[in-house]
């Protein structure tokens, strides 16, 4: 589970490097970032994703939890009158 949440976010920082046209030069050392809007407009859409997703992931545990405990009280009532 580790190593893939590092795998996963080494892709995701070196594609957002990609994105933003990172650019490190040594002979006078400077680090640049000229379309760092890309890289920040692309962070906020995947975030956006993993929320929707998640979201959407609980509301149908939830909706799960609710019927089952649903049934599982209809069947206790149903064996508690026929005893």
């Amino acid at each position: 589970m580790k190593a893939n949440l590092i795998f996963f976010l080494a892709i995701f920082i070196i594609s957002v490097l990609f994105i933003g046209h990172f650019r490190l030069t040594f002979s006078p050392f400077s680090v640049s970032l000229p379309y760092w809007h890309r890289t920040v407009g692309v962070v906020l859409i995947v975030a956006g994703c993993l929320v929707y997703n998640i979201g959407e992931h609980i509301s149908g545990y939830k909706k799960g939890l609710d019927k089952g405990i649903e049934i599982v009280l209809k069947e206790l009532q149903e064996r508690y009158n026929h005893e």
